[in-house]
């Protein structure tokens, strides 16, 4: 199949890129370090452009050579979460100067990737998507743009977070999963029965019709859905609100202090109260399912009352998975992670980090000492 679609992905790299009219935050900060970035844009089967970012090589080498790499950002952010350190301990910068090519990819509606085909951002088409459409559609689009602009055959996949969740669901499509040689989960999510996040387990408590009336049906926006489900929290305890990601990710020790302004120059992002809806019931239901639509929606998209769920005894035990967990991740939580290792069939490889948060793998100074080898050590192994 994708070799016929080679030479639409290759006509697309030209047409795509004529798309993106400014440059993005995420491009600048790269750039900003001396690195080579292009923006791309990656079709998906149902429409949209997915904006991504290409570090084609590193400062000091002139072309890649230890293979591909994506990068597939959290909830919340966008591609540029993981640019925000420095060289010395950013992740894609690492990558790049030890020889990868690497892309950071942005799923649909995060305010990178804007760009649909049939609807308008002012639709409520537009925003009528979950991570469950991140699982089907945005990640083998991705990476079948990735493979058809690079030539290479497979590519190891890093996700954070939402990037994990969508993909523990999209592996499971073996056509996709083919094409990859390296699952890297940091901060690994399945379920999320247990999440200690304050506004996760407030909209829990709500029905999806009511969290809909409150919030719209369209665009999330995280200082919004606090002032609606948590709106005495920054009086009761104002230190949770100092970084308004903390109250739905959790707060980290291990973050350098000095740098949270600047974080909070970028994050939070856009994306839909559907998919945070979906994440939700999943608090709700302890469950690792498709979207709950009631059960006369349920009939009509899946053709029985309740959602179907995503079982992890079929992920593909041909694919090796790393997870990198964290002690305090207030949205990976320990015991979700447990019962989602449980289900694996390959055990997975695991490394964790007791006193990390959920935003430490991508942020906290000492990962790229105490996470990062471990995951170079994995590419090197299975990324040839």
């Amino acid at each position: 199949m994708m070799s016929k679609m080679a030479p639409l992905f290759a006509l697309l790299v030209c047409c795509y890129v004529a798309l993106i009219s400014a440059e993005l935050p995420a491009t600048t900060i790269i750039k900003s370090y001396g690195y080579p970035c292009e923006e791309h844009l990656a079709p998906t089967a149902d429409g949209w452009l997915l904006t991504m970012e290409r570090i084609p090589h590193g400062r000091n080498n002139a072309k890649a050579t230890k293979g591909v790499v994506m990068f597939q950002h959290g909830l919340t952010d966008t591609s540029v979460g993981v640019t925000l350190n420095n060289p010395t301990e950013g992740l894609p910068y690492l990558l790049a100067d030890a020889g990868y090519e690497v892309w950071l990819g942005n799923n649909r509606g995060n305010g990178y990737s804007m760009n649909n085909t049939q609807y308008g951002q002012n639709t409520p088409q537009f925003w009528a998507f979950s991570w469950d459409e991140m699982a089907m559609f945005d990640l083998p689009g991705q990476i079948d743009y990735v493979l058809s602009v690079t030539g290479a055959s497979t590519l190891s996949y890093i996700g954070h977070s939402e990037g994990t969740i969508q993909a523990f669901a999209g592996f499971m499509n073996s056509s996709v999963a083919s094409k990859v040689n390296l699952f890297v989960a940091l901060a690994p999510v399945a379920y999320v029965g247990n999440v200690g996040s304050p506004l996760l387990q407030a909209m829990a408590k709500f029905d999806a019709d009511l969290i809909f009336e409150l919030l719209g049906v369209r665009e999330f926006d995280l200082p919004t859905a606090v002032g609606k489900f948590l709106p005495d929290i920054c009086k009761l305890d104002p230190s949770l609100c100092v970084n308004v990601l903390n109250l739905l990710m959790g707060p980290s020790t291990n973050l350098n202090n000095s740098r949270i302004g600047y974080y909070l120059t970028y994050e939070p992002n856009p994306t839909s109260v559907k998919n945070m809806v979906h994440w939700a019931q999943m608090v709700r239901s302890k469950t690792y399912e498709k979207f709950d639509y009631g059960r006369e929606g349920n009939m009509e998209h899946y053709g029985q009352p309740t959602p179907p769920a995503y079982d992890l005894t079929k992920f593909p035990t041909n694919l090796p998975v790393a997870l990198f967990t964290g002690g305090h991740d207030y949205l990976a939580d320990p015991t979700d992670v447990a019962k989602l290792i449980s289900l694996l069939v390959t055990p997975p490889f695991v490394h964790d980090e007791p006193s990390y948060a959920h935003c430490d793998p991508i942020w906290a100074p000492d990962a790229a000492t105490l996470i990062y080898p471990k995951i170079f050590e994995l590419l090197s192994t299975y990324n040839h």
